[in-house]
């Protein structure tokens, strides 16, 4: 509401509980000054049974009202005092909540080399690393096939198995190399982990003609 809309409602409350009583003569006035501020002035004259005179004079400025009340005709003088609190609600800005980029994965490649024809299991991850590809498949293959004692190929196999991964192909080949049951089951134990498609090395348990070791090599490559 205007605040001199107001100024003027919270005069006019004042005036007429005196104006009900009697008859009375009001002059209201409202003025608004250099800051913008309503000022409303209102005089009332009421003949007494004496023919006093009576004159209010009502003040109204800013965000309150003030009432100064003077009667001519005797010696009371009142002030009133209304004031009113105007609320003012901030909207504080929204703060637009930013999305942070998602690490994408690399593509898989179409087309891998890994020294072994036909081998889906180049493509595939585990752990997120490839298969060893042709040229350190190549490398890593003659160095283990150029070592006559079985026992220092079992040892230079397994050093090597800890740190690269190879496909069900690759893992094949590498258990070809080992004629002793035993030793070839120790080295099946080693590489497990690193192959990347195990399950498509679940046929391999044939390489064992002791059934025993043929099912232990099973429960190695499905765990």
């Amino acid at each position: 509401m205007n605040r001199i809309v107001r100024a003027v409602l919270v005069s006019s409350l004042f005036v007429s509980s005196a104006s009900f009583a009697q008859d009375a003569e009001i002059n209201m006035q409202v003025d608004i000054d250099d800051a913008d501020m309503p000022n409303a002035r209102i005089k009332m004259k009421t003949t007494t049974t004496e023919n006093g005179e009576e004159t209010t004079t009502v003040k109204v400025r800013g965000g309150g009202a003030r009432m100064d009340v003077r009667m001519t005709g005797g010696t009371m003088e009142t002030e009133s005092r209304h004031t009113e609190t105007y609320g003012e609600t901030r909207r504080e800005p929204r703060m637009e909540r930013r999305q942070e980029p998602r690490a994408e994965m690399p593509a898989e490649p179409a087309f891998r080399d890994c020294g072994t024809p036909s081998d889906e299991g180049c493509t595939m991850r585990r752990d997120g690393q490839f298969a060893m590809d042709a040229t350190t498949w190549r490398g890593f293959y003659q160095s283990l096939k150029s070592e006559s004692n079985e026992i220092v190929r079992q040892e230079k196999a397994e050093k090597m198995l800890k740190r690269v991964y190879l496909t069900a192909a690759q893992f094949g080949l590498v258990l070809d190399l080992f004629n002793n049951e035993i030793t070839r089951l120790e080295v099946a134990k080693e590489a497990a982990p690193h192959v990347v498609n195990p399950q498509h090395a679940l046929g391999f348990s044939s390489k064992w003609k002791n059934s025993i070791s043929g099912s232990e090599y099973t429960d190695i490559i499905t765990q």
